[in-house]
Protein backbone atom coordinates (compact mmCIF):
# COMPACT_ATOMS: atom_id res chain seq x y z
CA UNK A 1 0.00 0.00 0.00
CA UNK A 2 1.72 3.29 -1.31
CA UNK A 3 1.45 6.20 1.43
CA UNK A 4 -0.22 9.45 0.19
CA UNK A 5 0.87 12.89 1.02
CA UNK A 6 -1.76 14.11 3.85
CA UNK A 7 -1.63 17.58 1.99
CA UNK A 8 -3.15 16.84 -1.78
CA UNK A 9 -2.74 13.18 -1.93
CA UNK A 10 -0.08 12.23 -4.17
CA UNK A 11 2.00 8.91 -3.57
CA UNK A 12 4.90 9.37 -1.29
CA UNK A 13 8.35 8.67 -2.93
CA UNK A 14 11.18 6.84 -0.44
CA UNK A 15 13.74 8.81 -0.05
CA UNK A 16 16.88 9.95 2.67
CA UNK A 17 17.71 13.16 4.13
CA UNK A 18 20.72 13.51 6.03
CA UNK A 19 20.98 9.99 6.17
CA UNK A 20 17.35 9.52 7.48
CA UNK A 21 14.87 6.84 5.63
CA UNK A 22 11.93 9.30 4.90
CA UNK A 23 8.81 10.00 2.19
CA UNK A 24 8.95 12.81 0.44
CA UNK A 25 5.98 14.08 -1.42
CA UNK A 26 6.98 15.01 -5.29
CA UNK A 27 4.38 17.57 -5.45
CA UNK A 28 4.37 20.02 -2.84
CA UNK A 29 7.63 18.63 -1.19
CA UNK A 30 6.57 17.60 2.03
CA UNK A 31 8.23 15.11 4.27
CA UNK A 32 6.88 12.01 5.99
CA UNK A 33 8.62 10.95 9.09
CA UNK A 34 8.56 7.47 10.74
CA UNK A 35 7.82 8.58 14.94
CA UNK A 36 10.67 6.03 15.90
CA UNK A 37 13.56 8.38 13.74
CA UNK A 38 13.78 11.33 15.86
CA UNK A 39 13.28 9.72 19.84
CA UNK A 40 13.46 13.55 20.87
CA UNK A 41 10.66 14.85 18.75
CA UNK A 42 8.74 12.04 19.47
CA UNK A 43 8.79 12.24 23.45
CA UNK A 44 7.76 15.92 23.00
CA UNK A 45 5.25 14.73 21.13
CA UNK A 46 3.96 12.32 23.63
CA UNK A 47 4.45 14.63 26.29
CA UNK A 48 2.69 17.66 24.49
CA UNK A 49 -0.18 15.46 23.28
CA UNK A 50 -0.72 13.73 26.77
CA UNK A 51 -0.69 17.32 28.45
CA UNK A 52 -2.66 18.45 25.83
CA UNK A 53 -5.61 15.90 25.01
CA UNK A 54 -8.67 18.10 24.05
CA UNK A 55 -6.21 19.99 21.46
CA UNK A 56 -8.38 19.80 17.78
CA UNK A 57 -7.21 17.30 15.46
CA UNK A 58 -6.26 18.87 11.92
CA UNK A 59 -7.90 17.48 8.91
CA UNK A 60 -4.70 15.64 7.59
CA UNK A 61 -4.52 12.23 7.73
CA UNK A 62 -1.25 10.45 8.77
CA UNK A 63 0.31 8.83 6.20
CA UNK A 64 1.49 5.87 7.94
CA UNK A 65 -1.61 4.60 9.91
CA UNK A 66 -4.88 7.45 8.89
CA UNK A 67 -5.13 8.89 11.66
CA UNK A 68 -5.84 12.83 12.26
CA UNK A 69 -2.86 14.60 12.96
CA UNK A 70 -2.32 17.50 15.24
CA UNK A 71 -0.49 20.76 15.11
CA UNK A 72 2.81 20.30 17.02
CA UNK A 73 5.43 23.13 17.70
CA UNK A 74 8.97 22.39 18.07
CA UNK A 75 12.32 24.37 18.98
CA UNK A 76 10.00 26.76 17.16
CA UNK A 77 9.53 24.43 13.88
CA UNK A 78 5.71 23.51 13.53
CA UNK A 79 4.57 20.12 12.14
CA UNK A 80 2.18 17.53 12.34
CA UNK A 81 2.27 14.57 14.53
CA UNK A 82 0.08 11.20 14.53
CA UNK A 83 -1.57 10.94 18.10
CA UNK A 84 -1.04 7.08 17.60
CA UNK A 85 1.98 6.40 15.50
CA UNK A 86 3.82 9.46 16.29
CA UNK A 87 4.62 10.02 12.68
CA UNK A 88 5.89 13.49 11.97
CA UNK A 89 4.73 15.49 8.54
CA UNK A 90 6.69 18.59 7.65
CA UNK A 91 5.95 21.06 5.05
CA UNK A 92 8.73 21.68 1.97
CA UNK A 93 12.57 23.02 3.68
CA UNK A 94 10.95 21.87 7.64
CA UNK A 95 13.18 19.17 8.10
CA UNK A 96 16.77 20.84 7.31
CA UNK A 97 15.33 23.18 10.45
CA UNK A 98 14.23 20.37 12.63
CA UNK A 99 17.55 18.48 12.50
CA UNK A 100 19.49 21.32 12.89
CA UNK A 101 17.55 21.88 16.02
CA UNK A 102 17.62 18.00 17.15
CA UNK A 103 20.52 16.69 18.99
CA UNK A 104 21.03 12.86 18.57
CA UNK A 105 21.63 11.53 22.14
CA UNK A 106 24.68 8.81 22.89
CA UNK A 107 23.25 5.84 23.84
CA UNK A 108 22.75 4.50 27.61
CA UNK A 109 24.25 1.79 29.35
CA UNK A 110 21.16 1.05 31.38
CA UNK A 111 22.50 -1.87 33.15
CA UNK A 112 24.64 0.39 35.38
CA UNK A 113 21.48 1.61 36.43
CA UNK A 114 20.25 -0.95 38.11
CA UNK A 115 23.67 -1.12 40.46
CA UNK A 116 23.73 2.43 41.50
CA UNK A 117 27.10 2.87 39.72
CA UNK A 118 27.27 6.78 38.92
CA UNK A 119 26.78 7.33 35.08
CA UNK A 120 29.66 9.64 33.61
CA UNK A 121 28.30 12.98 31.78
CA UNK A 122 29.68 12.63 28.52
CA UNK A 123 31.25 16.39 27.41
CA UNK A 124 28.14 18.08 25.17
CA UNK A 125 27.60 20.29 22.45
CA UNK A 126 24.24 21.45 23.43
CA UNK A 127 23.75 25.19 25.13
CA UNK A 128 22.19 25.41 28.28
CA UNK A 129 18.58 25.76 26.58
CA UNK A 130 18.67 22.57 25.06
CA UNK A 131 20.08 21.02 28.50
CA UNK A 132 17.30 22.41 30.47
CA UNK A 133 14.41 21.68 28.62
CA UNK A 134 16.71 17.58 28.16
CA UNK A 135 15.79 17.22 32.04
CA UNK A 136 12.63 18.54 32.12
CA UNK A 137 12.02 16.09 29.63
CA UNK A 138 12.80 13.82 31.74
CA UNK A 139 11.16 14.79 34.48
CA UNK A 140 7.84 14.98 33.03
CA UNK A 141 8.47 11.50 31.20
CA UNK A 142 9.26 10.23 35.20
CA UNK A 143 6.05 11.59 35.86
CA UNK A 144 3.62 10.39 33.53
CA UNK A 145 5.27 6.77 34.03
CA UNK A 146 4.62 6.67 37.72
CA UNK A 147 0.93 8.04 36.69
CA UNK A 148 0.56 5.31 34.83
CA UNK A 149 2.46 3.01 37.14
CA UNK A 150 0.39 4.06 40.09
Amino acid sequence: MALLCPADDTPLQASASSGYGVHRCPQCLGVSVAGSVLPAVRAHAALTLHQQPDQPARVRPCPHDGKMMKPLPYKGIEMDVCPECRGLWLEAGQLPRLLEKVQIAAPVNLGRLADGTEIRQEKSSLDWQDKAEGLWLVGEVVSVLYKLWK
